[in-house]
């Protein structure tokens, strides 16, 4: 029988009890009330061990003199780990904890990507996405940029123009003076042709 006391801090518990097995020294089982955040946190304390092994894996926790800025980089960890699990029970596509994390990384620096003003630039901007070899029927942008916040993505007009990538992908040479200005690529976008719906996902 446990004994000693306890204490007991949660914001999701009540005051409300179970009942659990314990055995005595004479090898007898025996029914105990126990409280039902005690109950739960023996059942799932393995959980809470799996948590801080995926926290510390690729954990943005830095060294500081504040004690503050240790429970900020926590946070920041616990609810990267929290999201990554949500999206492996409800995604079709199973990613592992990096490459969830690199798509987290590309959405959020797609995001913060400010405006060009004035007169464009004559080179255009490198990709968010760093370049590789990829397939025929892959786009050069990952979806968690191409496809989030689509409302943040217009067409802007370049000096330049580029191969349009939607065409390209059915065998169709053209090159627009069109682009996306996050995504950063090449999109017919006239009156016989919208490649940056198509490009996006948008329905027409």
């Amino acid at each position: 029988m446990d004994v000693k006391c306890v204490h007991v801090a949660s914001n999701f518990h009540s005051t409300k009890s179970t009942v659990v097995n314990r055995t005595q020294k004479d090898g007898t089982r025996a029914e105990i009330q126990c409280p039902q955040a005690i109950f739960d946190c023996n059942v799932f304390m393995g959980g809470v061990d799996k948590a801080d092994t995926l926290c510390g894996l690729y954990g943005v926790s830095r060294k500081s003199k504040k004690w503050w800025h240790r429970m900020f980089f926590g946070l920041i960890d616990r609810t990267l780990v929290n999201a990554f699990i949500v999206h492996s029970k409800l995604a079709s596509e199973k990613l592992s904890l990096l490459n969830f994390l690199r798509s987290v990384a590309l959405s959020l620096v797609a995001l913060s990507k400010p405006p060009r003003m004035g007169r464009p630039l004559a080179s255009p901007c490198p990709s968010p996405v760093p370049g590789k070899k990829r397939r025929k029927n892959a786009w050069s942008v990952s979806d968690a940029v191409r496809q989030e916040q689509v409302g943040l993505h217009y067409i802007v007009y370049t000096e330049d123009r580029g191969r349009c990538e939607v065409c390209s992908s059915k065998g169709i040479q053209s090159r627009p003076h069109s682009k996306c200005h996050i995504c950063d690529v090449f999109l017919c976008s006239n009156g016989n042709k919208n490649c940056f719906l198509d490009f996006h996902g948008i329905a027409q």
